[in-house]
């Protein structure tokens, strides 16, 4: 392990550098396919709704699978899971370029799925394993960082190359291969941290937790998934296109300020942490998801809900990597890839919940209404929790 009190990202490291990637590649999932969803339909003949599944399928795995991709980390080491998660990952995205029918795209994107809960997990475990303190937050930050930048970059390069044809962005899933390699070649990976097995593993490591603690910060987690998906990801667009009649192209562009916004804010996660206490930053966080929401809710026209999106982006930064410091500081070394795979499976069923949930509110009572509550509840509880905390 190293620890600094500078606060400043440590670049150097290899292992940053190889976790930086693997969480790219990973990212790749759902930002680069969600602009070719209505291109795939019209090719397989399928609706929209259908079409949608093609996302539903790579989330839905992470909900369960995640817990035991960190399990077999601690087990068999983690280097070899990272290795086998990323090449699955690869070759399944490779072989939807391959496949013509709309039955072989959703199996081959559950395959991704299934690696990609074992990609995201490990590479929060190996930055928890490496480092230590604000070095750790910083390192933390720019992984959160490096999840907001593809989120801004990849959907306009899923666009791009999908103006050639629907596969030809699928053949982007090929650069997992040399990570793998690289992962293989160069991350030494420590001897497996537990034998335990099944049940054993499950409950040792969960037993090992601070009830109260743990039960907050991923309900903390949970909820900000929740907030950033259905509040942000779902309900901004509607009502930019419902209410302020702004084409496709705006919106993009308002989420992808969003989300440098976040990676903004996320690179100075060391920085932030040699001021504020963990608990302190989600607070914070949780304070400009509030603001930003209940900005969007009264938001007279596009540039004021492109003002409150930016400031639900910057809480996200300050979050994210918060959130991911308290977990890696309350689980065991013996159990650490475990907790951050239940980690991974919370936010993956927040982001699968929060559309879901403003999108049926938005089709009942608006997304106004729905947007007023979820900054109202935001607001509370990061006022509430800034008090205990200061």
């Amino acid at each position: 392990m190293t620890t600094t009190p500078t606060g400043g990202v440590p670049w150097a490291s290899r292992v940053l550098r190889i976790a930086l990637v693997s969480t790219l590649v990973g990212v790749l999932g759902v930002t680069l396919v969600s602009p070719l969803l209505p291109s795939i339909a019209s090719a397989v003949g399928v609706g929209d709704e259908q079409a949608s599944l093609i996302i539903t399928v790579y989330t839905l795995p992470g909900i369960v699978l995640s817990p035991v991709a960190g399990a077999l980390a601690d087990r068999y080491g983690r280097r070899p899971v990272l290795v086998g998660s990323l090449t699955l990952y690869s070759l399944c995205g490779l072989a939807v370029a391959a496949v013509t029918t709309f039955d072989a795209i959703l199996l081959l994107r559950a395959g991704q799925g299934v690696a990609a809960s074992g990609v995201f997990s490990l590479s929060v475990t190996l930055l928890g394993d490496t480092f230590e303190g604000v070095e750790r937050a910083a390192a933390l930050g720019a992984n959160a960082a490096a999840i907001s930048i593809g989120a801004a970059v990849y959907p306009l390069l899923g666009g791009v190359l999908g103006a050639r044809s629907w596969q030809t962005p699928f053949l982007c899933y090929a650069v997992g291969l040399p990570v793998a390699l690289w992962a293989l070649r160069r991350l030494d990976d420590p001897p497996a941290t537990t034998r335990e097995n099944g049940l054993a593993y499950l409950r040792n490591s969960v037993g090992t937790l601070p009830r109260r603690t743990a039960a907050t910060v991923f309900a903390a987690s949970f909820t900000a998934y929740v907030l950033l998906f259905g509040g942000v990801l779902t309900a901004v667009p509607f009502l930019l296109a419902d209410s302020f009649d702004q084409p496709p192209l705006a919106i993009g562009v308002v989420l992808s300020a969003a989300a440098l916004s976040t990676a903004a804010v996320a690179l100075s996660g060391g920085r932030l942490a040699t001021r504020l206490a963990p608990a302190q930053l989600v607070a914070a966080g949780y304070c400009a998801y509030g603001v930003g929401l209940l900005t969007v809710w009264l938001a007279p026209g596009p540039l004021v809900v492109t003002l409150g999106t930016l400031a639900v982006g910057a809480g996200q930064g300050a979050v994210l990597p918060a959130i991911d410091g308290l977990v890696s500081g309350m689980a065991r070394a013996r159990y650490r890839a475990g907790v951050f795979g239940l980690r991974t499976s919370v936010v993956s069923l927040g982001a699968t919940v929060g559309p879901v949930g403003f999108a049926a509110a938005g089709s009942r009572v608006g997304y106004r209404p729905a947007l007023l509550v979820g900054g109202s509840v935001a607001l509370v509880a990061g006022v509430v929790a800034l008090w205990r905390t200061a």
